[in-house]
């Protein structure tokens, strides 16, 4: 299978490093010279250089797909077009585009994440990917993925840090607080996907403990946690209004 990243910049980087684990990618961007080298990858600087893929992944930004959308259906035909691009909807997309669809991913993509696709059958030409698939029902579904699975990691990394900052102030040192830090969340991960949130405090509290006087203090900061994911949401429906005539 041959298929196209077209915007080789960092999202674009990771799908093709994964990609490429099983297909052979070319990769377009406009400087090539800047795409890494990596086994059955061929850097390009023209879309025109991916007319003979059999499936397109696009990770422009917006505005860039925008002006590129005719050209690259030109280009495309019948063939697949799958769309990373925030905000960028299917029903502006066939203006152009015969045959697109969406999803949604993040960096961690080059080693293996989740990838969320519109609509569910789309998945079925991404097959080519290492990855786990959620598949949204409904096009604002997956606009909302563009916050919870696109952008989270940068915010959940910010979390980690404070985790760290506040261990090291606690005289931990930095490569310990590290390594704490990372497996407090992959614990929290194991124990989120077994236990509901009160069955964890319950395992882990008790009464007129440690980890009661964190829980109270972390509350507020829990609110303002789903406030940052949902105000990433409603940036991603202002990008939407952009395309719309």
């Amino acid at each position: 299978m041959r298929v196209a990243v077209i915007g080789a910049g960092s999202l674009g980087t990771s799908l093709i490093r994964n990609a490429s684990r099983r297909a052979e990618v070319i990769a377009i961007r406009r400087r090539k010279e800047l795409i890494p080298e990596m086994e059955n990858v061929f850097p390009a600087s023209e879309i025109e250089e991916a007319e003979n893929c059999d499936v397109f992944l696009i990770t422009l930004k917006p505005d860039v797909f925008r002006e590129n959308m005719k050209k690259i259906g030109e280009i495309c035909g019948e063939k697949p077009v799958i769309s990373f691009a925030a905000g960028v909807k299917i029903q502006e997309m066939r203006k152009f585009i015969k045959n697109p669809s969406r999803a949604m991913t993040n960096p961690a993509i080059e080693r293996r994440t989740l990838v969320a696709v519109y609509p569910p059958s789309s998945s079925e030409h991404l097959k080519f990917l290492d990855a786990d698939f959620i598949f949204c029902e409904t096009e604002k579904e997956l606009d909302a993925m563009t916050s919870f699975i696109g952008s989270s990691p940068a915010v959940i990394s910010k979390l980690i840090h404070a985790f760290i900052i506040s261990a090291l102030h606690e005289g931990i040192s930095y490569r310990n607080a590290l390594k704490t830090a990372l497996s407090a969340f992959e614990s929290a991960t194991y124990l989120s996907s077994r236990y509901t949130l009160e069955e964890i405090i319950e395992k882990t509290a008790t009464p007129g403990g440690t980890t009661v006087e964190g829980l109270l203090e972390v509350i507020e900061a829990e609110r303002k946690f789903a406030d940052a994911l949902i105000e990433m949401s409603r940036k991603v429906e202002r990008l939407s209004s952009l395309g719309r005539p």
